[in-house]
């Protein structure tokens, strides 16, 4: 964890490796399942032009960019509001 300055004060809060990998996991998990009600792996990645070896690393957790990650909020017609709701059900935490 970083540390301040003398009279420096964080305002941010640090998320630990562990925690951001268990959030990613999650997150890609939810993916998948609102894919796989939806298509196929290989014609979900087609219809939003990404590759399908980029939607399945995503599907196992993989990081991705937020322009990304936008373009499979839109093919999968939600909102962030609800992919996070949903998150928030499946791994119990506030994200």
């Amino acid at each position: 964890m970083k540390k301040a300055n003398k009279g420096q004060q964080f305002i941010a809060k640090e998320l630990p490796d562990a925690e951001m990998k268990k959030l990613l996991s999650e997150a890609g998990k939810l993916l998948k399942a609102m894919r796989d009600d939806r298509t196929t792996l290989e014609r979900f990645a087609y219809e939003i032009s990404i590759s399908r070896s980029q939607m399945s690393k995503y599907e196992a957790g993989g990081d991705m960019l937020f322009s990304t990650f936008l373009r499979l909020l839109h093919g999968l017609d939600i909102t962030g509001e609800e992919f996070f709701k949903e998150l928030q059900k499946k791994s119990r935490k506030i994200v």
